[in-house]
């Protein structure tokens, strides 16, 4: 039997070594990739599962919103065909013609029409006791030093006050007929302030007044970006 050559069983082994660590690297560095491949899928994963699950709770919302709209809609109908034929407002319309919505658009407007409201008060209020007008300020958009108050929780606009000041001219009948007039005036006015001047036969009223609008409900449809 021949001698084994020591040198070269030592060459063989540092090869089948070499060749191991080789083996063992690119097994290593396999893993490592598949292991940051995971990682890396798994972040994108978790994030499109978390957009989905922002955009089925937006849905959700959405959703639950039309159904309370829904209801609400059919709530207003109801509201609104008990205006229509509420014996109380039909009772006081200013025109035969006028419906009752338009009486309570009138006790409250929307918007502040100050040419709306003078001729109300001429027309339609004061002229029934037969006082005469010497002059009426009603005081513009704008130029109240009374901002405009905020809306409650619910999204709901306050009323705005609308000062106005007024002149009247007539007997101590006359006066106190248009008193009682404005204060059974559909729309809500408050007075402030009356200064009385002259006799029973011929007195010279000026009346300091507040009036009211309600500025109406914004309402539309939204979009939101689900991010």
């Amino acid at each position: 039997m021949a001698p084994v050559n020591k040198s070269l069983t030592g060459v063989r082994k540092r090869q089948q070594i070499a060749s191991a660590n080789k083996a063992m690297f690119v097994w290593v560095a396999i893993t490592a990739t598949v292991l940051s491949l995971s990682l890396v899928v798994g972040q994108l994963l978790f994030k499109q599962a978390s957009f989905n699950a922002k955009v089925i709770k937006q849905k959700t919302i959405a959703r639950n919103t039309l159904k309370s709209n829904i209801v609400n809609a059919a709530k207003l109908k109801d509201s609104v065909n008990a205006l229509l034929v509420n014996p109380d407002l039909a009772s006081v319309k200013a025109r035969p013609e006028d419906t009752a919505l338009k009486v309570v658009l009138d006790a409250l407007p929307s918007e502040n029409d100050t040419t709306a409201l003078a001729t109300s008060l001429q027309q339609a209020i004061l002229n029934r006791s037969g006082v005469k007008i010497e002059s009426l300020d009603v005081q513009p958009f704008g130029a109240s030093s009374q901002s405009a108050p905020p809306a409650d929780q619910a999204g709901q606009p306050q009323p705005i006050e609308v000062p106005f000041n007024l002149v009247i001219i007539g007997t101590y009948s006359q006066i106190r007929s248009a008193l009682n007039d404005l204060s059974r005036s559909i729309r809500p006015i408050s007075i402030k302030n009356i200064n009385l001047q002259g006799s029973d036969s011929s007195l010279r009223a000026t009346i300091d007044a507040t009036t009211y609008y309600q500025p109406g409900v914004q309402v539309g449809i939204s979009k939101k970006a689900v991010r």
